[in-house]
């Protein structure tokens, strides 16, 4: 919070700025400057203050989750479902549906087949839950699902991966807001969807994956400004990088690199060479070790606060890696960027085997 030495300190910052520019003929009113500082000041702290207040109605709502199996999604669903929202779960597995019923007896809980990739499981879900609601309103569609499809340098990758990383990532948040867009409206409630720092700022070996959500963030701009008459608001989730979930532990990522490894010409692999597959590999794991959270709370009570508080943020960073590295970084010019990024994986930056041999000439000489 702001205190009056804080205020006394700008004041007098803005004044060695006036004395300095006295000897350059610029005015600069102080009491104008230092009234609309304090102003803002103000401002800031209320609305800070003011996005903490809650909503008592929870007993009376109903939210609709995606991705629930595990993770984020599921630690969302008791959290809530433990505060006294009616909680429709959408779970893509039976195990997942089971487990997440054994761990919510007692709940408002209710565990729903989807398949956010499938239109007709989508509709199958609004059926449902639309049958279950009753008096009940629906204040909130959560978009948690998602996917890290594969790992590698963009030319690795094949259509076929960008396009299961669109269709999960971007276009089942479509499918599902769409699909219950109608009872959101009446509500007047809430539209939360999953983005990623990747959606700010696109890092190196991730292009299947940071496209859908740089769409994430597209898509949600627009339909935040065009739901607004309808009294719907519409907020997203940045999260950093968390190894606490299976998106991005460090088996999983293996298997990723390898998949789509396994995939490419014998060309394009000896191009790059089996130490470079290696090196990603150790650097991601390395980045994770040094940065990653395994504090899921930063997601989840995130979540949290745009279901209920009554000023919800627009956008949240989620995590001290999103916040202070990413979301700074998404910010600066171009180059500055480019070089920070390298940066951060400059001590064992992998060079593709080609370039260590001299290159294309070399090898065509040779």
């Amino acid at each position: 919070i702001f205190s009056m030495e804080h205020l006394q300190s700008l004041v007098a910052f803005l004044q060695r700025i006036h004395d300095s520019s006295s000897k350059y003929s610029v005015n600069v009113n102080i009491p104008a400057v230092a009234g609309a500082a304090s102003a803002a000041m103000v401002g800031y702290v209320v609305a800070r203050m003011s996005s903490e207040f809650k909503s008592e109605c929870m007993a009376s709502q109903a939210i609709f989750i995606t991705g629930c199996d595990s993770g984020f999604g599921r630690a969302l669903a008791l959290k809530c479902a433990s505060a006294g929202f009616t909680v429709f779960s959408g779970c893509l597995t039976e195990q997942g549906r089971s487990s997440l019923s054994l761990d919510a007896a007692g709940l408002s809980l209710i565990p729903v087949p989807l398949d956010i990739t499938k239109d007709e499981s989508v509709a199958e879900a609004r059926r449902i839950v639309g049958e279950k609601l009753g008096d009940t309103k629906l204040w909130a569609v959560v978009n948690n699902a998602g996917i890290f499809s594969c790992y590698g340098m963009a030319e690795w990758c094949s259509t076929d991966e960008y396009k299961l990383s669109f269709d999960v990532n971007l276009l089942g948040a479509v499918r599902v807001t769409n699909a219950f867009l109608d009872l959101l409206k009446r509500s007047k409630g809430r539209v939360i969807s999953v983005s990623s720092v990747a959606g700010r700022i696109a890092n190196p070996s991730s292009a299947p994956y940071a496209v859908a959500k740089y769409g994430i963030e597209a898509w949600n701009d627009v339909i935040r400004r065009e739901l607004r008459p309808f009294g719907v608001s519409v907020h997203l989730l940045e999260p950093g990088i968390f190894k606490a979930t299976n998106l991005l532990d460090k088996k999983a990522h293996d298997d990723r690199v390898m998949s789509v490894w396994k995939k490419m010409s014998p060309t394009l692999q000896e191009e790059y060479g089996e130490e470079y597959r290696q090196q990603l590999v150790n650097n991601w794991n390395t980045n994770l070790d040094r940065i990653g959270s395994t504090n899921i709370n930063h997601v989840v009570d995130n979540y949290f606060h745009a279901i209920t508080a009554y000023f919800p943020r627009l956008r949240y960073q989620c995590g001290w890696d999103a916040i202070l590295i990413w979301s700074p970084a998404s910010y600066m010019p171009t180059p500055i960027q480019d070089w920070f990024l390298n940066l951060l994986d400059s001590e064992k930056a992998p060079v593709p085997a080609i370039m260590k041999n001299g290159g294309f000439n070399e090898k065509k000489s040779n």
